[in-house]
């Protein structure tokens, strides 16, 4: 087992960043136990410890990329508060400037939602979450509901890779949702 570093994450972290660095080279299918124990470094009781299947192994990394989108929420709700401003304009931002690796990750883990669909569980729920609060606090619900619908197609547009926007047209897009945004 890797020496314990307070500067290291913990072991969980530490193998799902073991899972996601297998899953994105070799793909879902060969994304196995014995794989990620030799990418990890750890023991496969180690490993079998904090994730007793493949499928436990990619439901903890289905919640860490749930959890990812939470914090960013949360990051765009922190900054629609200091700003005074509605929280669409900065999930808009937030959305706009893609993160390549969790493309990446997301694109992996779709074989592996095909067949396990049950994994998406937890990102319908924080999507309905996140989705009932802006309704809640929405000035205007259907320019809200564009924005989400929008923001949605930006991601899946890039998640499967369907001719991608260039920089400047989506720059010009996230632009115009912006200034939809100004009243609300």
């Amino acid at each position: 087992m890797p020496p314990n570093d307070a500067s290291k994450p913990d072991t969980r972290t530490a193998i799902l960043e073991a899972v996601e660095r297998v899953i994105v080279r070799d793909g879902a299918r060969k994304t196995t136990i014995d794989a990620v124990v030799i990418e990890s470094g750890f023991s496969k009781g180690g490993v079998l410890y904090h994730f007793p299947s493949k499928s436990a192994l990619l439901a903890g990394l289905v919640e860490r990329s749930v959890a990812q989108f939470e914090a960013d929420f949360q990051l765009a709700l922190d900054a629609s508060v200091a700003a005074g401003e509605p929280i669409e304009r900065h999930l808009i931002d937030i959305h706009c400037a893609p993160d390549l690796h969790k493309q990446t990750v997301f694109r992996s883990l779709l074989a592996v939602i095909a067949e396990e669909p049950e994994l998406l569980a937890p990102a319908r729920d924080l999507k309905r979450r996140i989705e009932a609060r802006l309704m809640e606090t929405s000035k205007d619900p259907v320019l809200t509901r564009i924005v989400i619908l929008a923001i949605d197609g930006l991601m899946h547009r890039d998640l499967l890779d369907f001719s991608p926007l260039s920089e400047t047209d989506r720059d010009a897009v996230c632009a115009r949702l912006n200034d939809l945004t100004k009243d609300l």
